[in-house]
């Protein structure tokens, strides 16, 4: 599962992707969001007194865990499509609704 953390630019590490765009003060962007963190990248965001970034890392769920959110989850698309039918585009909609959930969680 991926998270996303906010950290102190002094805590970011070389590697790291970065969740969310750091902008400057006018609003311009200085490095797009998803771009892997350079030791260039790091010394031009502290030269321009950028305080913090936010960064995606992966990290290992517990699989009680997912499964008891998939639980919950899977209850709540029950009751979404409860009138929707059984068609073939039902489920095919019903199972892209629940993988996208069960990957993007926050």
């Amino acid at each position: 599962m991926k998270v996303v953390e906010t950290l102190p630019l002094s805590e970011a590490a070389i590697g790291m992707r970065l969740a969310v765009a750091v902008l400057d003060e006018a609003g311009h962007v200085l490095v797009p969001a998803g771009a892997e963190l350079s030791e260039g990248m790091l010394q031009g965001l502290q030269r321009r007194e950028i305080a913090e970034v936010s960064v995606e890392r992966e990290v290992e769920e517990d699989q009680a865990m997912q499964a008891a959110y998939r639980a919950k989850l899977t209850a709540q698309l029950d009751h979404v499509f409860r009138k929707a039918g059984d068609g073939d585009e039902t489920r095919a909609l019903y199972q892209a609704v629940l993988d996208y959930r069960m990957e993007h969680r926050s």
